[in-house]
């Protein structure tokens, strides 16, 4: 990573740290929620790693565009991660895991 981006890098340990996988994984158990490459209900060493997989991809991104107020989103296996630069060069940075969702956007 280069040195704005080692900056933000404890934005991804705080995520990962007070996420509640524990909590996705019974969610993930009680549906049956398998990835398509599995037969098993993924464990949370998995769900942790794909996390800080893609967290470094938005943070990266939104980074990389330099863009103020552009917000970065990407999602896989129910997890949405996003991010967006604010004007002082902070990060706001946010994972979710949806269940459910809907929306008006065409």
């Amino acid at each position: 990573m280069n040195e704005l981006q080692s900056k933000h890098y404890d934005l991804i340990l705080d995520c990962l740290d007070e996420f509640d996988f524990d909590k996705v994984r019974r969610v993930m158990t009680l549906l049956d929620w398998k990835y398509a490459d599995s037969k098993e209900v993924p464990d949370i060493q998995t769900l942790r790693k794909n996390a800080r997989k893609y967290l470094q991809e938005v943070l990266i991104g939104v980074i990389e565009r330099m863009n103020v107020g552009d917000e970065y989103i990407t999602g896989t296996g129910g997890f949405r991660y996003e991010a967006m630069l604010y004007p002082d060069g902070s990060v706001w940075l946010r994972m979710a895991f949806e269940v459910e969702s809907w929306d008006n956007a065409e």
